[in-house]
């Protein structure tokens, strides 16, 4: 019995880890994408960090996955005590040898109109357009229990 939850804990290990490698597109690259679980016909969101190791500045302008009718650049920002999230038509600029965290309560990708639902332990594709480094794949993994932004106000839109 203690054999096989060792066994079945590091594969479950060894998925996570393939989840989190970094992808790369031109000078920028891509870690840690992950969702958490939500219903079809719902919205769900997405994070993921973004390291722009160019000298440049980029701009993540777009981004498209076949499990949403749509995907929205988000921001989530707190006015009069409560969480607001705004589209950012315009994309999201990754300064020149920084990294970008797309996290609960800031940064976020919206998917929504849900064409499946999310579950905990699948994956899905999303393809990120950047202004210069162009369109990469990458799959975000969809995490059970994935950790609340720190003391969470009410969220609207």
């Amino acid at each position: 019995m203690i054999r096989r939850t060792l066994i079945l804990s590091a594969a479950a290990l060894l998925a996570a880890g393939a989840a989190q490698a970094a992808i790369a597109a031109g000078a920028v690259s891509v870690t840690d994408a992950w969702s958490r679980p939500a219903a079809q016909g719902g919205n769900g969101a997405g994070f993921l960090t973004i390291a722009n190791n160019g000298a440049a500045a980029d701009r993540l302008v777009s981004a498209a996955s076949p499990v949403a009718g749509r995907v929205e650049i988000h921001e989530s920002m707190i006015m009069d005590g409560k969480a607001m999230m705004h589209p950012r038509p315009g994309g999201a600029t990754l300064p020149a040898g920084a990294k970008v965290v797309f996290k609960p309560g800031g940064w976020h990708l919206m998917f929504i109109g849900l064409k499946q639902p999310l579950k905990a332990g699948e994956t899905f594709p999303v393809t990120l357009t950047f202004q210069k480094a162009g369109k990469v794949t990458v799959d975000f993994a969809v995490r059970a229990g994935a950790p609340a932004a720190a003391s969470a106000p009410e969220h609207k839109h």
